[in-house]
């Protein structure tokens, strides 16, 4: 035994064996380790990269949803001005007055609005009629001498062609003025809506110009510095590029920059509405953008000063691509010596041979910068989310919210911890007093079907049970293909509502006439009295009915009745001066406020005009119509000191002027007099 051991201590201490021993050691601990390495910075590699596609595609998917509600905005805006009494009287009305009114109104808009670039109104023949500008922040209205002839324009063409309620989106390109592009450069996309008559005959075009640099300067900021951020239209050209001078080349003779530069990219990204494409140049991660919703058209558009679109578009043809490049180098990499850290490590492995120690070190400090890494993507996607202007709400497959940005936060009243597994439907939707059905809930449709949904209709409710409006956009939030929920991006529209009902307030006129109606007559007639009780001066009403009208309908029906009312306005409007105000209270009923005259027979002066104007017959439906009128008359102070006083004397007066055997006028508290006893005294 006692040679046994010491023949192997021989054997032990020869150096060929220890270096036999060594050597075979050292080998298989290096392969071992070798391959322990590769294995971690491979399973890095693949989280990292899986990561950084998660946080790029929510990204992209938020500025792409940014961009649809800015345009869904900008719609409304001019559904909102196109349908305005104002807008509708010009068309019918093309002077002066008319177009001072409108143009008030577009100022007031821009004012507000500070987005539109250009307001304008186009006659059928492509001309501008009113046109405000936004000049550092300001309305300017521009001089009739400088209003031009967008005939030859694309849009202008596209849009004029559309059915009434329809609305044109025209492609994202540069402002062109007098015939060549603007510089610097105004991106713009436009908006527009054809304006009819009641006959159904074009009268022209409202158009809407957004201002691009905005909206762009938006998406940059959504999109962040770190990576290439860009924007594509349909036809891979580029709307905001990593290089500015590649930008907007197709209005230049340069078209397709990516769809050339980057074919095999271009065609993965046209082929699906979302994903990514990884290849030698880096990692491409896109989405979709589909500005075109309902009855909105679109068109090729063209580069041309004068030119016209190819064909039309529809929904599904016009889109852009939200597109962001993360460099080759700037991904995950598995080898080795990619890098100082892996390098290191791997060579102080090498030097301590598989020390157990040292390699459970090592790899608890990978898992470690891997949780890091994790962490620090989780808090750049935080930042994004939580810098949002909107609310940002992250439900799970079964509509509970999972996740609440700060916006969704102050808008909803709500805490992150009191929102967390909520029910979404029954908590800031429709509670269950409402009794909506959670399968009819639009919103949780979304996680289902996989279809994204947007709307200006909705309505959420905070913690204190108050309903507020909001715009929201919903779309899926998809993991390697399946639905796992969906994304609700969501901001208060209470202002914007409240806007536009301000803006229908604005009708003061008569939509048949063009006369000024009731509301305005009211507040001439405060002022005037106003101003008569000051000045100790008189003022008039005058009572108007015209006689037999109802006998007019039933020949010639409600046609036959609008187009007697439209001349009648007209032959008013020849008697009045222009500081006095001829309003349509309804039906045939219209009122004449004299604001200033020196005595009672000054107002019978212009009752004996009106009937001597009118003894004339009207045309209507190709008939030569004679019409007859009563008028009734209250002065200021001699019949009444008020407004609703005045209107009952004037009232009286028309209806003893009617009983009298009508076509007269009658001054309050005198006998009704026709034009054969204008010679006489007044009683």
């Amino acid at each position: 035994m006692e040679e046994q051991i010491k023949k192997w201590q021989r054997r032990t201490a020869s150096p060929r064996a220890a270096a036999k021993r060594f050597l075979i050691g050292y080998l298989c601990s290096a392969a071992v380790l070798t391959a322990a390495v590769k294995g971690v910075l491979v399973m890095h590699a693949s989280a990292d990269l899986a990561a950084l596609k998660a946080r790029e595609a929510a990204k992209v998917a938020i500025a792409g949803n940014i961009l649809e509600r800015r345009l869904e905005i900008v719609a409304a805006d001019l559904r909102v001005l196109a349908h305005t009494s104002m807008v509708e009287s010009l068309a019918g009305h093309d002077d002066a007055q008319h177009r001072e009114r409108t143009a008030r109104l577009f100022s007031i808009f821009s004012r507000e609005k500070q987005i539109y670039d250009q307001i304008r109104y186009l006659n059928a023949a492509g001309k501008e009629v009113v046109r405000v500008d936004l000049e550092d922040g300001k309305p300017v209205v521009v001089p009739d001498a400088q209003l031009q002839d967008k005939s030859g324009r694309y849009f202008f063409q596209d849009a004029i062609r559309l059915q009434p309620g329809e609305i044109y989106v025209s492609p994202f390109d540069l402002s062109v003025e007098n015939g060549r592009i603007v510089v610097p450069y105004k991106p713009m996309v436009r908006l527009a809506t054809p304006v009819f008559d009641e006959a159904g005959e074009h009268h022209g075009v409202m158009l809407l110009n957004l201002r691009g640099d905005m909206l762009l300067d938006r998406f940059r900021q959504l999109m962040g510095t770190e990576y290439a951020a860009m924007l594509l239209n349909r036809d891979g050209d580029w709307l905001v590029a990593p290089d500015p001078s590649l930008e907007w080349g197709f209005m230049f003779g340069r078209p397709q920059g990516f769809a050339r530069s980057h074919p095999a990219v271009w065609q993965a990204v046209t082929s699906m509405p979302r994903g990514s494409w990884l290849d030698e140049a880096g990692l491409f991660t896109y989405a979709t953008v589909f500005p075109l919703q309902g009855r909105q058209r679109s068109a090729t558009g063209s580069p041309l000063p004068v030119g016209a679109s190819e064909h039309e578009l529809d929904a599904a043809s016009y889109f852009w691509k939200v597109v962001s490049q993360v460099p080759a180098k700037a991904l995950p990499s598995a080898d080795i010596f990619a890098g100082p850290l892996s390098t290191a490590v791997y060579a102080g492995g090498l030097i301590v041979l598989l020390v157990l120690a040292g390699y459970l070190s090592y790899v608890v400090g990978s898992r470690h910068r891997l949780h890091l890494e994790v962490l620090q993507n989780a808090k750049r996607f935080k930042e994004i989310t939580d810098n949002l202007g909107e609310g940002l709400l992250v439900l799970d497959r079964d509509g509970r919210i999972v996740e609440a940005n700060p916006e969704a936060e102050k808008l909803l009243g709500r805490s992150r911890r009191e929102l967390a597994g909520q029910d979404a439907h029954a908590a800031i939707h429709h509670p269950p007093e409402h009794g909506v059905p959670l399968e009819q809930c639009a919103i949780r449709k979304v996680a289902i079907s996989g279809v994204p949904y947007r709307s200006e209709d909705e309505a959420f409710i905070r913690k204190d049970g108050t309903q507020f409006p909001v715009g929201l956009s919903a779309a899926p939030l998809t993991c390697e293909g399946d639905i796992v929920g969906s994304v609700v991006a969501f901001r208060d529209i209470t202002e914007i509502k409240r806007q536009q009902e301000e803006i229908r307030q604005l009708a003061y006129h008569d939509t048949l006439t063009g006369l000024p109606n009731r509301r305005m007559l009211t507040d001439h007639l405060d002022l005037a009295l106003g101003l008569a009780r000051r000045y100790r001066r008189s003022l008039a009403l005058l009572f108007l009915d015209l006689d037999h009208f109802k006998q007019i309908n039933d020949t010639y029906g409600h046609e036959g009745g609008d187009e007697l009312l439209k001349g009648l306005s007209a032959r008013l409007c020849q008697v009045v001066r222009q500081t006095d105000t001829i309003s349509r209270q309804g039906g045939d009923e219209f009122v004449i406020l004299l604001a200033e005259i020196e005595a009672p027979e000054d107002a019978a002066f212009t009752a004996r005009k009106i009937l001597r104007v009118l003894s004339e017959p009207l045309p209507v439906m190709g008939r030569l119509l004679p019409i007859g009128v009563s008028i009734g008359i209250a002065v200021y102070p001699d019949d009444a000191d008020t407004a609703d006083a005045l209107m009952q004397k004037a009232d009286s007066a028309m209806y003893a002027a009617k009983q009298a055997g009508r076509n007269r006028y009658c001054l309050s508290g005198a006998a009704p007099r026709t034009l054969d006893d204008a010679d006489m005294p007044e009683g």
